[in-house]
């Protein structure tokens, strides 16, 4: 959890590592007990789909953010857009990440988590902003959270669609197939 300073030629690693914890964000996010339960009368292979959800949103998520980011940080002539964003996002997500996904994973409420989450963007901006020093800690701020409202709408609407699949499907109490 110690912060230092990267700076893009830092960050030259295989892209599969960035990809296996992204991975491994969205799986633990999957584990969340709130994510897989289902009411009475629903199969129970639909909470092991639903805990799958969360790899999925992860990585609808996670690419969103990175687009954003990319865009936002291009802005102004701040960056030249030379470097991996992706592996530097993924790099200082990993630590907070994980331990706010693995903490809710053992039902820890989300209100005892979300210091973990706040704290994970303020370790990604500050890796952006080492990164690129044109861009100050508030706009790498700002570009997170600007990302995370589209992620936060894409990620919602696979999760209502499903729903809504699921009620048209009949496979829970009260669809069509009822």
């Amino acid at each position: 959890m110690l912060l230092k300073r990267v700076t893009f030629p830092d960050l030259i690693f295989p892209r599969w590592q960035s990809v296996l914890a992204v991975s491994l964000i969205g799986v633990l996010i999957g584990l969340d007990p709130r994510s897989h339960t289902m009411p009475p009368g629903v199969p129970a292979w639909l909470g092991v789909v639903m805990g799958g959800m969360g790899l999925v949103t992860t990585w609808v998520a996670f690419p969103i953010i990175v687009a954003v980011l990319r865009w936002w940080l291009k802005r102004g002539g701040r960056w030249d857009g030379q470097g991996d964003l992706f592996n530097l996002v993924a790099a200082s997500w990993l630590v907070a990440d994980t331990l706010g996904a693995g903490l809710a994973a053992l039902g820890v409420p989300p209100l005892l988590t979300l210091p973990l989450w706040l704290y994970s963007v303020w370790v990604g901006a500050q890796a952006i902003e080492g990164a690129i020093p044109q861009a100050s800690l508030g706009y790498c701020i700002a570009g997170i959270a600007i990302g995370l409202l589209p992620a936060i709408v894409a990620a919602g609407s696979m999760f209502a669609l499903v729903g809504v699949l699921m009620v048209v499907t009949g496979l829970v109490p009260g669809g069509a197939g009822a």
